[in-house]
């Protein structure tokens, strides 16, 4: 191999070197713009979540503030409210507005 032919490859690698760093300089800039997009989503992502811990421990704490005050009504003392039996029931079945027999669902506006 003659040296013209040696310099001539040697111009060659060099030229593919420089490429190939060129590249991975591109490369590294992308990456390193992405990173620094992902870092940014990251903090966003973790005050979401700071603010979200915030409004959970408020709403806990609202829930035990209505638990507490429904304990201290001791609705235990007022006894049951009693349920309606089956004549009262009836009659609450036949309930008329005029004794007619028209139930609320016939009754119209023009009546009164």
């Amino acid at each position: 191999m003659s040296l013209i032919e040696s310099s001539r490859l040697l111009e060659e690698r060099v030229k593919k070197a420089i490429a190939l760093i060129n590249k991975l300089r591109a490369d590294n800039t992308e990456l390193t713009e992405r990173l620094q997009l992902v870092n940014n989503h990251n903090e966003e992502l973790q005050e979401l979540l700071s603010k979200s811990s915030a409004d959970t421990a408020v709403i806990e704490e609202a829930i035990n503030s209505a638990l507490e005050s429904l304990d201290e009504l001791n609705l235990d003392d007022m006894g049951d409210f009693g349920t309606l039996d089956s004549g009262e029931l009836a009659e609450a079945e036949n309930f008329t507005l005029d004794g007619s027999g028209e139930d609320m669902d016939t009754f119209e506006d023009s009546d009164f």
